[in-house]
């Protein structure tokens, strides 16, 4: 039996310190591709990384119950402590207690080890080199690129040295998306020689972050709505409902490289001005600013609450199902958030930025609806959007959305990557 180590990188936490895992697109990446990597490769075991139990809002043995369950034996949950912090977890390692998490002194060796944050892959190959006397093969996954031209972090603590290193020394390379890869490339080329940047290249290929489509077309489970769906619908009744999924930040509280903080607080009363035939219905996972918040701050602008806090994932399927569009401002992440493809498969039409991921997709399916990196002409984009679903008949919509679900789910869908990932890595 071949056996694979996944250790996991995570963003999403509250104010509490505790991870949501229910609300964070890298768990859901990872224990999407693990359902599809054991439901294809009968003779492998996984071993997943996490926090531990009590750092987490939800165990992942309840979250994802189904998984463990059908896969009881091949698959087992590992849990460490994590700090909450995106920037200090990245210089946080430690060696004794995660030597004896996986139990490195054993007979029982890791075939590969897919390590999703860059700054540790020197940790696990000393940690083997030391522990376990052995180097399985490593494969690394570059979720975001941290680089000069386009810093996500300060730059004196910089994630970017670290992220080349690992480029370099990995044995083979996964980028969250092609316009991700380019990034990396474009930026390593200024610094590295070409016959380095070469054998980079030769030991890399995007992944993209993906999603599920079985997953996210599951029937929904109406014991885990909390809200009355009676009055749901008679709220939006007759009006153009527009989803906004990511995290929403900014006025000083947190970080809003989602933008959708600029989009509540800044776009939407512009837009109100314009019309007041649509309603908001926010996803605000982390809920750095409370539903009850943005009911006082944007609710006069359409905002609508639901729940008192972040969706559920029976409710967040729920809401896309019946939402027109679905919001998606990255515009500095290229790969412009996992999200961003589950409503596409859910039937939203997107609304986005002209740049990186979001432009390649929009291409490929002939669609138009984007708005200038700069902002420029958002609220004309949007209005334009709203007034083509209005006037437009349904057939347009079904059209319009099967061309980009077909996009999606070919270029992004851990069904189709996923095998072909499989067999780079030997393990089928």
């Amino acid at each position: 039996m071949k056996k694979l180590l996944i250790q996991t990188q995570l963003s999403n936490y509250g104010l509490d310190g505790k991870f949501i895992l229910e609300a964070d697109s890298g768990w859901q990446m990872n224990m999407g591709r693990v359902r599809v990597m054991l439901k294809s490769v009968p003779d492998l075991k996984i071993d997943v990384m996490g926090p531990t139990f009590d750092q987490l809002v939800t165990s992942p043995l309840i979250l994802n119950r189904d998984i463990f369950d059908e896969f009881e034996g091949r698959l087992s949950y590992l849990p460490h402590h994590i700090i909450p912090n995106a920037l200090a977890t990245r210089f946080d390692f430690d060696y004794e207690g995660i030597s004896k998490l996986l139990k490195l002194d054993s007979s029982d060796r890791y075939d590969v080890v897919y390590i999703n944050d860059p700054m540790h892959l020197r940790n696990f190959k000393a940690l083997f080199e030391l522990k376990a006397k052995y180097q399985p093969r490593f494969f690394v996954h570059s979720h975001f690129i941290d680089n000069p031209e386009c810093p996500k972090f300060p730059v004196d603590a910089s994630l970017w040295m670290g992220q080349c290193e690992a480029a370099m020394r990995a044995d083979y390379n996964f980028w969250q998306c092609e316009s991700s890869m380019n990034v990396f490339f474009e930026s390593f080329s200024k610094m590295y020689r070409e016959e380095v940047l070469n054998m980079v290249v030769s030991k890399s290929c995007p992944w993209d972050d993906g999603y599920s489509y079985q997953e996210i077309n599951t029937k929904v489970d109406n014991n885990n709505i909390r809200f009355d769906t009676e009055k749901f619908f008679e709220i939006i009744k007759d009006k153009i409902v527009i989803f906004v999924p990511n995290r929403i930040g900014g006025r000083g509280r947190s970080s809003d490289y989602t933008n959708c903080g600029k989009f509540m607080f800044d776009i939407l009363p512009l837009l109100r001005k314009k019309r007041n035939d649509f309603i908001v219905i926010a996803g605000n996972p982390n809920q750095k600013f409370s539903n009850d918040e943005l009911s006082t701050l944007c609710g006069e602008n359409g905002y609508v609450s639901i729940v008192s806090n972040a969706l559920t994932r029976d409710e967040f399927k729920f809401v896309v199902k019946h939402s027109h569009i679905s919001v998606g401002l990255y515009d500095q992440d290229s790969y412009g958030g996992t999200v961003a493809r589950e409503c596409i498969d859910l039937g939203c039409l997107p609304l986005w930025l002209d740049n990186y991921e979001y432009t390649t997709i929009a291409n490929l399916a002939n669609y138009e609806y984007l708005a200038n990196p700069d902002f420029s002409d958002i609220v004309d984009i949007a209005d334009s959007l709203m007034n083509k679903i209005k006037v437009e008949s349904t057939n347009w919509k079904n059209e319009t959305i099967n061309k980009l679900r077909r996009v999606v789910r070919d270029r992004c869908s851990y069904e189709e990557t996923t095998p072909k990932v499989l067999k780079l890595m030997d393990l089928v």
